[in-house]
């Protein structure tokens, strides 16, 4: 078991949401726009290894109204960034080597073993694709994130980089819960949308090939994702008497698999999803819930994530209570977190959130005949420091 952790992780992010980030625009009389966004992060855990983990990202879009209103554009976003060596992407090596080698699940990616020390930075072209939207909904088509991920809802976390659950980089390379429901990264595909009709808007997205590797997704890593299709559900409302936001969203998707070192023991991927959030004026709460078979046809390669939070807020303070768990049956693995955070926003662009967080990881099936079941805990404090233009 590892010795406990007390991690100090400082983030530093110009973040790249709409409602928050830096831009610039230009509007030509023709009716030509263009918009430049960028996110820059730093995290560092010196009790760890004493490594300095970041992000940079920016974006670039530019688009054209046509005399019938709709929107012709074009966006390309990308970056560079070093994570934990153990899990670039998300996918990569957890825990000890077991005892007999299995393959890696295509939805979660993650297998047994020893990894590198240092991973080293990892620069990324993410995604590129034109867009045409209007009255009749989004077409989009090149290398984009699919609608199962873009229209993902779930619990209203403080931390924007260090969450326990779908982190942008993770300090201790421990966190195993995935909920986003992003199968396909930034391959090349076609996506349609609907326009949000009374709140909710569905989409569809074909992938030939899920070959893309992105910052946050690696699924090139992993075995052949080829076929795979996605359909998603998104609501956002707003109660017009009492204020209170809505917002849900549910996908599924299926893809076909395979891996030349692992003949038959991939078939059809398919994953589910769900989650969503509840806002009120000073509290807010939410959870999402993903299971996948990963496309194996072995018994016990079933991949599944839980994860739940509360957010409050007394005057200028947020408080939050945050909880993940997830069972990775193909890496023999299972994992469970629970965290608690205070934020507090100074202005409009910036803002702290300081929190404690313990992670606990079992892995079974290991090498060791004296060591069948290993259990891995941490403990850190996580201080995030957000800048956003």
């Amino acid at each position: 078991m590892r010795n406990p952790l007390t991690g100090l992780a400082l983030a530093l992010a110009a973040t790249a949401a709409p409602a928050a980030a830096a831009q610039d625009v230009w509007d030509d009389p023709g009716g030509i726009e263009a918009a430049a966004t960028y996110e820059a992060a730093v995290v560092a855990a010196p009790d760890a290894d004493g490594s300095l983990l970041y992000t940079l990202r920016g974006a670039f879009e530019a688009n054209v109204v046509l005399g019938s209103g709709a929107i012709v554009g074009f966006r390309t976003s990308g970056g560079i960034d070093k994570d934990n060596p153990a899990r670039p992407g998300f996918s990569g090596v957890v825990g000890p080597a077991p005892a007999i080698a299995s393959p890696s699940g295509a939805f979660s990616g993650l297998v047994r073993g020893a990894f590198p020390g240092d991973a080293g930075p990892r620069a990324r072209l993410e995604t590129g694709y034109l867009y045409i939207e209007g009255g009749y909904g989004e077409l989009r088509a090149g290398f984009d994130d699919g609608v199962a991920a873009r229209f993902f809802e779930g619990a209203p976390s403080l931390f924007r980089h260090a969450a326990l659950v779908n982190p942008t980089l993770d300090p201790a390379g421990q966190i195993l819960a995935r909920t986003d429901h992003d199968l396909t990264g930034p391959s090349l595909k076609v996506s349609y949308a609907t326009p949000r009709i009374l709140g909710v808007r569905a989409g569809v997205s074909l992938t030939p090939e899920a070959n893309g590797s992105g910052l946050d997704r690696d699924p090139a890593s992993g075995p052949d994702i080829e076929n795979a299709a996605e359909i998603a559900l998104n609501v956002s409302r707003r109660l017009p008497r009492s204020g209170v936001r809505l917002r849900a969203g549910a996908a599924y998707s299926q893809a076909d698999t395979a891996q030349a070192a692992f003949p038959g023991a991939y078939d059809r991927a398919e994953t589910w999803s769900a989650g969503g959030s509840v806002e009120f004026s000073s509290l807010a709460f939410g959870a999402s819930y993903l299971t996948s078979n990963n496309g194996l046809t072995v018994t016990g390669g079933d991949y599944s994530a839980l994860s739940a939070a509360l957010r409050m807020t007394f005057g200028k303070i947020d408080a939050g209570l945050e909880f993940a768990d997830a069972t990775d049956e193909s890496a023999r693995a299972d994992s469970d977190s629970v965290g608690l955070s205070l934020g507090r926003n100074f202005g409009e662009n910036f803002r702290i959130v300081a929190g404690w967080q313990r992670l606990s990881t079992r892995f079974t099936g290991n090498r060791l005949p004296l060591a069948p079941s290993l259990r891995e805990k941490t403990d850190g404090v996580v201080i995030e420091i957000t800048l956003s233009g």
